[in-house]
């Protein structure tokens, strides 16, 4: 497995297994231009799904080489309508 290099890397959505990858900046560019394949950080190769596509669960070895502590612990990050608008009680 590789370490993810500076910057953020591109969480995309595999066709094939239906998780999402990530893939660094590198790979990405490298991979312009091809079939839709892309090198993930768990060198799984991601045939990439419409960008339109909800996110997947994250594959946990791309989630440890991006420097990620728990790829599934349920906490996205807020958007800029959730600071403004009040979560409904239950």
């Amino acid at each position: 497995m590789r370490r993810a290099g500076p910057g953020r890397p591109l969480w995309l959505t595999c066709a094939v297994d239906g998780a999402d990858h990530a893939v660094s900046d590198a790979a990405f560019l490298a991979a312009q231009g091809g079939d839709g394949r892309y090198e993930a950080l768990c060198r799984a190769t991601v045939w990439a799904s419409s960008l339109a596509a909800p996110p997947a669960s994250r594959c946990p070895s791309c989630a440890t080489a991006a420097g990620e502590s728990d790829p599934d612990d349920g906490r996205r990050q807020r958007g800029v309508l959730s600071r403004f608008v009040p979560r409904a009680s239950a």
